[in-house]
């Protein structure tokens, strides 16, 4: 896979992680929360593993510093996504 299809690949992952946040916003507390947890392990764990699948040229390091960096990107999308679309992570104290 070229660098240029990864590329795309990571970028779609995060715009759509970063969309999804503003769907399950209205519903967190039905269904919202929950997907949106579940789609975020989701994608973090499949930024972890792309440089081991699509880049096997570079060196086995190369992949683990560049599959951290895109863990972290991940992350940070995510969070991001939690607080700007102010999904609600309390519903209900009692």
């Amino acid at each position: 896979m070229s660098r240029h299809a990864s590329a795309s690949l990571v970028a779609a992952l995060c715009i759509g992680l970063f969309g999804f946040a503003f769907l399950a916003a209205p519903h967190a507390c039905e269904w919202g929360l929950s997907a949106y947890f579940c789609s975020g392990v989701g994608v973090v764990l499949v930024l972890l593993a792309l440089p081991f699948v699509f880049h096997r040229e570079r060196p086995l390091l190369k992949r683990g510093l560049f599959s951290l960096g895109l863990c972290a990107l991940g992350v940070v999308v995510w969070f991001g996504g939690l607080f700007i679309a102010n999904v609600r992570i309390l519903c209900r104290l009692f």
